[in-house]
C-alpha cells in the first residue's frame, strides 16, 4: 500500500491511488505508544509476536487493526515487500521513532 508521503500528518492519509485513511482505524492510534515501543523492542517484529508480548487481552485484540492504522500514518512498515508469502515482519520508520520520542 504505497502512502502519498504528502500526505502523513494530515486528518486524512492517502494512499498513492486516492484511497484515503479508514476512520474507524482513528480508535486503534491509542496503542500507538506501547506497540510502537515493542516494535521497536523486538527483534524481528511480526503480528503475532507483538500479540505474544501485548499486555492485556484488549491491547493482543487490537495489533491487527492498530498495524493497518500504524501502516497508514507512515510509523511503520513491512520489511518484507518482496515475500509474498510467509510471516509478514515490520520496522519502525523515522516517522514513528519521532512519534515514539513524543511519549518519552
Amino acid at each position: 500500500m504505497p502512502i502519498d508521503t504528502s500526505t502523513l500528518g494530515t486528518q486524512a492519509p492517502r494512499t498513492m491511488d486516492g484511497r484515503t485513511y479508514p476512520p474507524y482505524l482513528r480508535a486503534f492510534e491509542r496503542f500507538d505508544e506501547q506497540l510502537l515501543s515493542q516494535v521497536r523492542g523486538l527483534e524481528e517484529p511480526t503480528l503475532n509476536r507483538l500479540a505474544v508480548e501485548a499486555s492485556s487481552p484488549k491491547v493482543r485484540s487490537a495489533v491487527s487493526p492498530w498495524i493497518a492504522s500504524a501502516e497508514w500514518r507512515g510509523l511503520i512498515e513491512r520489511v518484507d515487500a518482496a515475500e509474498p508469502v510467509g510471516r509478514r515482519r515490520y520496522r519502525l520508520t523515522d516517522r514513528g521513532a519521532a512519534k515514539l520520542a513524543e511519549f518519552s
